[in-house]
């Protein structure tokens, strides 16, 4: 490969990932964005290095069994998969908006978690990440909107939401809900009482999503009728 073409497919990294960066779906200050995107990979890391402890042998030997460092490693690891399903979600949604990468964040662990089990089925980690991505994205969307529009019901404001926005967050709530109503339709009664305390976060997304399409109809209707009322007065 030539400088060139070296040079060439740099430039084509970096501008998809300032476009990644950039994006209103990931964060309104590339700068915060940037930090989520780091914390995500350091726990992408920090799993690399409890399987590694796990699953590597040298000698006939785990890794873990060798150092201690790899139990702390898992110790800090289990510690940071549960603050990233439970909160660092939503306090990214508050801090830096961000729909897709505040459903992502409590996704990325369960994923590795479940791919490095082999394990393909939803179960009551998937759940419970869905359920907090889903009411993250919303919340994002709506802290976004009430710094803009200076409103806690930015849905009755003048121009209202950006809609392709609302509507990334309502396919993502919709995913959501789709895994969840498989999830619930399978599962034993024991795995659904552990989600149960879970399910109420489902007011979160369900409640922003209804309020934001019932604004939308509101002034379409609102809309119609104006032009209505104006091709009357034409004539």
């Amino acid at each position: 490969m030539s400088t060139d073409d070296r040079n060439r497919n740099r430039f084509a990294l970096r501008s998809a990932v300032n476009a990644v960066l950039d994006h209103p779906l990931a964060g309104l200050e590339r700068r915060r964005t940037t930090v989520a995107v780091a914390y995500l990979c350091a726990l992408i890391g920090l799993f690399v290095v409890s399987y590694a402890g796990a699953n590597v042998a040298v000698d006939d030997v785990l890794l873990d069994t060798l150092s201690l460092g790899f139990d702390h490693v898992s110790t800090v690891l289990i510690v940071a998969v549960s603050v990233t399903i439970t909160i660092v979600p939503f306090a990214y949604a508050i801090w830096n908006g961000g729909p897709g990468l505040a459903f992502a964040i409590p996704l990325v662990p369960v994923a590795l978690g479940d791919l490095a089990a082999g394990q393909y089925v939803l179960g009551v980690d998937t759940a419970v990440a869905l359920t907090a991505g889903a009411a993250a994205s919303a919340l994002a969307l709506y802290a976004t909107d009430v710094r803009t529009a200076d409103s806690l019901r930015p849905w009755r404001t003048a121009g209202g939401p950006a809609v392709p926005r609302l509507l990334a967050v309502t396919v993502l709530t919709v995913v959501a809900a789709f895994g969840i109503a498989r999830f619930v339709a399978v599962v034993p009664p024991r795995s659904l009482e552990r989600y149960a305390p879970f399910a109420a976060l489902w007011l979160v997304p369900l409640g922003i999503v209804a309020s934001y399409w019932a604004g939308e109809v509101r002034t379409t209707v609102a809309t119609r009728t104006e032009h209505t009322d104006g091709d009357r007065a034409d004539t």
